[in-house]
């Protein structure tokens, strides 16, 4: 992201700025349900109302959480209703508005895979057509390309295999407004290599959708933005909505309804511009996105003439092609919105994120239902979804659950108790923590089956068919037991495929690391104490040097700006020296006794890990 802030916002420090927030929120709330109406113009042909109810518990949801303010809409058949609470900028006290626009991050990606499904429409693209053949340039690392070959259906199914992002991607400075979207892959090769056969898992990829991008630029002759704007979002009303990016403000380039983001302790930022903007870059305001939810569950036409063919909008969020969809399971992503099973009601959803802003848009196609709230405020503690789940109670959607079915569970199906790792990891710099952490354990048994993430509690699963099973707050299954083409086993819980990891593998990962933890704990205890007692003796472990440097580079990275994480800065170089040293020196000098050959092996060891899982050199700007 950007390093473009608000400085004027942030100069007066959180703490004023929360003052602020306080002793001005109660007349903002209030101010602003009085505005809820008016976002009234251009909802055509609805039915546009307040509720003093929703309003009511968002403004005190946001007052318990320390929120600055949200935007929502419901729709219902012809009835819309559209409302705001709290604050557009927390350092000033302005009023969010129902008309504010917002930053809705990820649910950009429904809006590029409509556009896309429109050319498809117009018979300019077909979504079984091989991405290499529509981007002829393209240096497409497929290992399956004899079999399996990388269509557009799979970038907009999230099926390609294609890695999500590179951090520089998010944090970091280098990304302008204008960049051509091949800049998001020319400097890394790595980004266009496939980890799994097109088509057959699941993985989020923002890079799959800016590569899609490129494919309906390269389709329409110009940037997709400018034709989005012109061929799919003019057309359908969305006249408050923008692809390009804008910030906040007055000054060149500003945006006066753009509301700001906040991030933890309420203070304003500016949502930096990104390489992966067709995947996350999108600003909108409430009534918009009633407008499209109305669309994306219509018959697709436009003034009485076909815009998207209605097989096309029916097929989003249809899963088909997985393995776990072939395998009965019915939760997945395809085509711009994910199958998801919350609060008692299975959607067609898209949620988003981005620095200072939360949003979820989701339909109810059956029902002709459909709600879409987003947050300028962007807290990892926050409960978003409460305000979600409020706003299913409030459309009377909950549902019927799928039967369980009777008895224990099947002796095949008892083979596939264990521990399971996610196969692709979503970030494949994430893998290694994804080993470590990220491990789901499956207990079956004749009494019956349960589940465990991670470190936290085990919870019961029901049995809905073969090899279907379903946590008890769903409405139907949430994971599927199969085996890969090679007979391995594995789950899909259809936005996560997993595969079983064997106790003799998950042991030795968990030495190396843990053994190089205890080195580098000993490393820093042994230098200040022997530089003490003997002078000199600090020559002796350059290995133990190379640890101080570790803690020095820690302290450099925390007091940088987030925004510069992936930056080639004096922390990264810091950073990477230290991985340098350790693995270039540790061994250069005889080191003395048990434990400091110990210490040196260890610390070896995970250096070795770190490189099998592409981590060292910990280079944070190539990554």
């Amino acid at each position: 992201m950007s390093s473009e802030s608000s400085e004027s916002s942030e100069s007066s420090g959180s703490s004023e700025s929360s003052r602020r927030r306080r002793s001005r929120t109660a007349v903002f709330l209030a101010a602003s349900a009085s505005l809820a109406l008016a976002s009234a113009a251009g909802v055509a042909s609805s039915t546009l109302e307040a509720s003093t109810e929703l309003d009511a518990e968002f403004g005190a949801l946001l007052e318990e959480h320390g929120l600055a303010g949200v935007v929502w809409a419901t729709v219902d058949g012809e009835r819309v209703v559209v409302g705001a609470r709290g604050l557009a900028d927390a350092s000033t006290g302005a009023p969010l508005r129902p008309d504010s626009r917002v930053h809705v991050g990820s649910v950009a990606k429904t809006l590029l895979a409509t556009a896309i499904l429109r050319r498809v429409t117009q018979g300019a693209l077909s979504l079984d057509a091989p991405v290499e053949s529509l981007l002829p340039d393209l240096a497409l690392d497929n290992p399956w390309r004899a079999t399996h070959l990388l269509r557009l259906r799979h970038l907009l199914d999230m099926t390609g295999g294609l890695d999500d992002l590179r951090l520089w991607h998010v944090f970091g400075t280098r990304s302008r407004p204008d960049d051509p979207l091949r800049v998001a892959f020319d400097d890394d090769p790595g980004t266009l290599r496939l980890r799994t056969a097109p088509g057959s898992r699941y993985s989020y990829s923002n890079l799959g959708y800016t590569l899609a991008a490129r494919v309906l630029e390269a389709s329409v002759g110009e940037r997709y933005e400018d034709w989005a704007e012109r061929e799919l979002l003019q057309p359908l009303g969305l006249r408050d909505s923008r692809f390009h990016y804008a910030r906040p403000g007055v000054d060149p380039g500003g945006d006066t309804r753009l509301a700001w983001g906040h991030v933890e302790g309420g203070v304003p930022v500016v949502t930096p511009p990104t390489a992966l903007r067709p995947a996350a870059q999108f600003l909108t305001t409430a009534a918009d996105m009633a407008r499209l939810a109305r669309f994306l569950m219509s018959d697709g036409r436009v003034d009485g003439s076909v815009f998207v063919r209605r097989d096309l909008l029916a097929a989003m969020g249809r899963p088909t092609t997985t393995e776990a969809a072939r395998a009965g399971l019915r939760v997945g992503y395809a085509l711009g919105l994910s199958a998801r099973d919350r609060h008692g009601a299975v959607g067609k959803c898209h949620g988003g994120s981005v620095a200072g802003f939360r949003a979820m848009f989701c339909l109810y196609p059956e029902s002709g239902r459909a709600f879409f709230v987003a947050h300028n405020a962007d807290d990892e503690d926050a409960p978003y979804d409460r305000f979600d789940a409020r706003l299913v109670e409030a459309l009377g959607l909950r549902g019927t659950a799928t039967p369980r079915v009777p008895g224990g569970v099947p002796v095949i199906e008892r083979g596939w108790s264990g521990r399971y790792v996610p196969d692709p990891s979503r970030h494949s710099q994430a893998e290694l923590a994804d080993r470590l952490f990220g491990a789901w354990t499956l207990s079956f048994g004749e009494a019956g089956a349960s589940l465990r993430i991670g470190s936290g509690a085990a919870r019961p699963l029901e049995r809905v068919g073969p090899g279907l099973y379903r946590l008890p707050e769903r409405v139907q299954a949430s994971l599927v037991l199969l085996r890969d083409p090679q007979g391995r086993v594995r789950i899909d819980a259809g936005h996560l495929s997993l595969r079983r990891i064997g106790a003799l593998e998950h042991a030795a990962l968990w030495t190396a690391v843990a053994g190089g933890a205890l080195a580098l704990s000993w490393w820093l205890a042994a230098v200040p104490l022997r530089a003490w007692r003997r002078p000199g003796a600090w020559r002796e472990v350059p290995a133990g040097w190379a640890a101080v440097a570790l803690v020095i580079a820690g302290a450099a990275f925390a007091l940088q700006p987030w925004q510069r994480f992936a930056d080639l800065t004096g922390a990264s170089l810091a950073w990477q020296a230290w991985f340098a040293w350790r693995e270039l020196r540790a061994g250069a000098r005889p080191l003395r006794g048990v434990l400091d050959a110990a210490a040196a092996g260890f610390g070896l060891a995970l250096c070795g890990v770190l490189a099998a899982f592409g981590a060292w050199p910990l280079a944070t700007w190539r990554f």
